[in-house]
């Protein structure tokens, strides 16, 4: 019994790991349940024992990418640290999560254009601690004097921007830059550096 509960498990473990590329690259519409299928090693009909709808595995792969990203950025601002080393970690942390998966903002947006309920739902109750945090946070770095007055929400949505930016509008800006691959590459390894400057230069007081 434990031998076919750990059967189950890997069997699992592979399709996510097989719908989520294919999510991840194709979006909800592009994704072919044959592919996922495919890619996870199993027939049509087995995928269909484990979820019975691409809707079903859709929900199951965005709920699992959306919470990859949330853990960290509760780990990183829970710190005992200054509001200006929160925001330096935060984006070397998001950096890393998005290099390891680069299609992840476009999948997100997508999900949520489709389902703009998503996110609220699965992560309603960590964003609103994160507003509490750096609510808190920066009042004290106002009070001493280190940044400029600034609203939590206007700060995620700078922080985020900077970060998400170069990995969701790649085609666009590779374009503009008249960028190969391994040029662009070496623009996303700067951007860390390049937005906790931007970030301590705008927070100034």
């Amino acid at each position: 019994m434990e031998g076919t509960r750990t059967q189950d498990q890997a069997t699992e473990d592979r399709i996510f790991d097989a719908a989520n590329a294919v999510f991840l690259e194709a979006g909800f519409d592009g994704a072919r349940m044959k592919e996922i299928a495919r890619r996870a090693g199993i027939n049509h009909s087995m995928l269909h024992y484990y979820f019975r709808t691409k809707g079903q595995l859709f929900d199951d792969v965005f709920r699992r990418t959306a919470k990859e990203f949330m853990p960290p950025i509760l780990e990183t601002l829970r710190a005992d640290d200054d509001l200006l080393s929160k925001t330096d970690a935060f984006i070397v942390r998001y950096h890393e999560t998005l290099r390891r998966n680069p299609h992840m903002p476009a999948f997100m947006m997508q999900e949520l254009r489709r389902n703009p309920q998503a996110l609220g739902e699965l992560a309603g109750s960590m964003l609103g601690e994160v507003v509490g945090i750096l609510q808190v946070d920066i009042a004290k770095a106002v009070a001493a004097g280190r940044i400029r007055p600034i609203s939590a929400e206007d700060l995620i949505a700078n922080l985020l921007g900077l970060c998400v930016y170069p990995f969701l509008a790649r085609p666009m800006l590779e374009a503009v830059f008249e960028a190969e691959t391994p040029a662009y590459d070496q623009f996303l390894d700067n951007r860390p550096e390049t937005v906790q400057r931007f970030m301590r230069h705008a927070l100034a007081p």
